[in-house]
């Protein structure tokens, strides 16, 4: 399937890409949010660690100049290093899904609905594959895996059946030894294996872990006045943005004659609310259906 960049024209109206602004894909991925800043007359600089992002990257660079686009093979929780390279940003998008090529490879490993290895890795050079660790993680360990990385619904059962089914080395052991313990779908449902592989492929690349590093970052990256937008693709990274947000956004109510960042230096973005597919997008692209943007801005003062 080709790759469609989700909540394209949402994400450049909360982000504003314009001449003379420079704007942060953090997650290239194939490059569709980066064309659609380059082709509004922003400046980006786009980050991925998956090494297959590069030829579409070196495409683009070929077309747009070095003036305008700069890329650089980075985790987007290494956010912060992009400002001592390219000073700060007038916007930073956060994708936080999985390409279309990276799901369709059965090679990589993501996808219950192909056979392929256990891998489920961002970066290849990475040393902890899915395989790793359904196979050497304790019954405890895989069940507190599945329960905070993909919310499953039975978690302790789900890991006493990988443990059962042990050794598992491909997608399809993976996928058959959940199914053996759920219920089957119902016609249009979603795969019982589904919340398993995204809490391995959370696990594997360290997904939790780098939006927080990510998130720690923005207020050394973006300028007084700049914007973040976050799309996220399941409650878990969805309710982590939604808190950041809240934790920093600006209070409705402040004392009277009291500056921003001196009443608490801790809130210094207002909140630039949500966005969700139309039925239209869906449609034409169905795995945008679970896709939710957030944003907020950046206002003087505090974050510093």
């Amino acid at each position: 399937m080709e790759h469609v960049p989700v909540l394209l024209e949402a994400t450049m109206e909360m982000l504003q890409p314009a001449p003379g602004r420079t704007v942060i894909d953090a997650t290239f991925g194939r490059g569709g949010h980066s064309r659609a800043f380059l082709e509004r007359g922003a400046r980006v600089v786009a980050l991925d660690v998956d090494p297959e992002a590069e030829p579409e990257a070196r495409r683009l660079a070929a077309e747009a100049g070095a003036e305008r686009f700069r890329f650089y093979r980075m985790n987007f929780s290494e956010l912060g290093q992009v400002v001592e390279k390219e000073g700060p940003a007038d916007a930073i998008l956060l994708d936080l899904g999985i390409s279309s090529p990276q799901v369709d490879r059965a090679e990589r490993g993501f996808s219950f609905q192909q056979t392929g290895p256990l891998d489920m890795r961002m970066d290849p050079e990475s040393c902890v594959t899915a395989e790793k660790l359904v196979n050497e993680l304790s019954e405890p360990e895989l069940r507190n895996l599945l329960r905070e990385g993909g919310e499953d619904r039975d978690p302790g059962k789900i890991a006493r059946a990988i443990v059962r089914a042990r050794p598992l080395h491909t997608t399809a052991d993976l996928a058959s030894a959940v199914s053996r313990v759920t219920h089957a779908p119902r016609p249009g449902a979603k795969h019982p294996a589904t919340r398993t592989f995204m809490a391995l492929r959370r696990a594997v690349n360290r997904e939790g872990e780098s939006l927080s590093e990510a998130l720690a970052a923005v207020p050394r990256v973006l300028k007084p006045g700049g914007r973040m937008g976050v799309l996220t693709y399941h409650s878990i990274e969805d309710r982590a943005v939604k808190n950041w947000i809240r934790e920093h956004a600006e209070e409705e109510k402040r004392q009277p004659g009291m500056a921003f960042g001196h009443a608490n230096p801790e809130r210094w973005v207002r909140s630039l609310g949500e966005a969700v597919p139309t039925e239209e997008e869906i449609a034409a692209n169905p795995r945008a259906r679970s896709a939710r943007l957030r944003g907020a801005e950046r206002l003087p003062g505090g974050g510093a």
